[in-house]
């Protein structure tokens, strides 16, 4: 077990680091950029927001803290971590710990959204 910034616990594999007291993982190219954006990330075990988040599902969906199930996007207000809501239909997050990805979720937000009947085929 090597501790990497904040979190004094983790496992690593070959392009992953997993902090064992809060459950955060990043995923990077390299080993060196995972334990990096593990470093950047605050490990906040006993949060119930980033708790909650990350054990959502279906049969328990979490609703953010300052949000709605509708959420796509979310920056927790008791730590700073953010959150993605990769699946709204199975109410699935994930915790987002590269900076390049999450400018790239809100380039992504931030996109015009077409309606179902703006489409033409």
């Amino acid at each position: 077990m090597e501790a990497i910034g904040r979190h004094k616990r983790t496992e690593i594999s070959e392009r992953m680091v997993r902090c064992l007291d809060c459950e955060v993982c990043a995923h990077a190219i390299d080993i060196i950029s995972a334990k990096a954006d593990l470093a950047a990330t605050k490990c906040a075990p006993n949060c119930e927001n980033c708790k909650n988040l990350r054990h959502s599902y279906d049969g328990k969906p979490a609703v953010p803290l300052g949000g709605t199930c509708n959420t796509v996007l979310h920056v927790c207000p008791n730590d700073g971590n953010k959150w993605w809501q990769s699946n709204g239909f199975f109410h699935l997050w994930q915790q987002v710990t590269s900076q390049t990805k999450w400018v790239i979720l809100l380039r992504q937000e931030a996109k015009p959204k077409h309606r179902e009947e703006d489409i033409f085929f």
